[in-house]
């Protein structure tokens, strides 16, 4: 193609890596596998070279158990059981950056660098012993900061302009979040909200397929 344009619709895995995977605190609960979704699209100077556009977001739900096994690994909670409520991590994004390209009518390799702005939700938790001793709650919060977004993508023409796109990418982003979290002790006693700003790097690995048409 001499100016490979494309639109393309993606789904698939999202795979937490590093410390978005691993809990740091019982608020700031680890991510597990969930689902990204996207609509991208380029448009190219030339052959190998363009600029393109990425929306979509990424999902993923909170591990309770994990929590659970921190919680006994304090002695005073070794014997206690709990239940957990949670919501799941959500994640926005906007990119924008180079596309580079090269390939053949039926087949064409994208490789990409972007850069845009990442919103991310740390998700509600309720942490609750089911014999009244103890209970935490952490609010739902938002943070929005710079993000990168790199990755590698094929195309295989399947009819026309009509291509199957095969995506491989990464996401990351580092948010500050102002925790608001309270406790009720086995006394009954409410203690008083706390707030404090924690940063929490979130970096995933997609993986999935797309529809793509291409210019």
């Amino acid at each position: 193609l001499a100016h490979p344009h494309f639109i393309s619709l993606n789904a698939g895995s999202n795979i937490p890596l590093s410390k978005y995977g691993e809990i740091d605190s019982l608020s700031s609960a680890g991510a597990n596998p969930g689902i990204y979704y996207s609509f991208e699209a380029g448009a190219y100077f030339s052959k190998l070279l363009g600029i393109g556009l990425n929306i979509g977001a990424f999902n993923n739900s909170i591990d309770d158990q994990g929590i659970i096994d921190q919680l006994k690994s304090d002695f005073r909670f070794r014997n206690s059981t709990f239940d957990v409520t949670s919501k799941s991590w959500t994640n926005g994004y906007i990119m924008v950056g180079p596309y580079f390209s090269f390939g053949s009518q039926r087949f064409i390799v994208d490789l990409k660098v972007l850069g845009g702005i990442i919103n991310s939700e740390r998700p509600f938790i309720n942490i609750q012993s089911n014999d009244d001793q103890y209970e935490f709650n952490s609010a739902a919060v938002n943070g929005t900061s710079f993000g990168v977004n790199y990755g590698m993508h094929f195309r295989i023409q399947l009819k026309g302009k009509l291509a199957l796109r095969i995506n491989g990418e990464g996401m990351l982003t580092k948010q500050e979040f102002e925790e608001k979290i309270t406790e009720t002790l086995a006394s009954g006693t409410l203690q008083a909200e706390k707030r404090q700003t924690v940063t929490r790097e979130i970096s995933v690995l997609n993986l999935g397929v797309g529809l793509i048409i291409n210019l």
